[in-house]
């Protein structure tokens, strides 16, 4: 929340500037190394078909997502876990954010922030040390 609190507050920036950021930062963070595997299937093989890269994502709220980045870095697969539905989120170019059906998404470095229903739900790469 702090992260969404901050953009918020940044003058003189434009959405195209922060989603330039925030992709760069994404960019970055693919540069470490993956995260231990999920231990529950999220996705159905034939929605991730050329997967670039995955991460379990946990949100400020209690929740997790498995995040697939799929075929070009332009679509991400989102599964809300245990058993949620996946949905696919575009990207028209790189720097822009995500827009599917009924989700948009916003990545900062290691987080994403979700927006759903007028809801922002910010998740992590690994859970916020208490």
């Amino acid at each position: 929340m702090r992260a969404m609190h901050a953009v918020r507050h940044l003058p003189g920036l434009t959405a195209a500037r922060i989603g330039a950021v925030l992709f760069a930062g994404m960019v970055v963070g693919a540069c470490n190394p993956a995260p231990s595997g999920p231990t529950e299937p999220a996705h159905e093989k034939h929605l991730t078909p050329r997967l670039i890269a995955q991460r379990i994502m946990y949100c400020d709220d209690g929740s997790r997502a498995d995040v697939d980045f799929i075929d070009d870095g332009l679509k991400m697969a989102v599964t809300w876990l245990p058993r949620g539905r996946t949905e696919i989120l575009r990207a028209q170019r790189t720097g822009e954010e995500f827009r599917g059906d009924r989700s948009r998404a916003v990545v900062a470095g290691g987080s994403i922030a979700f927006t759903q229903r007028g809801k922002i739900r910010v998740c992590h790469r690994t859970p916020e040390e208490s």
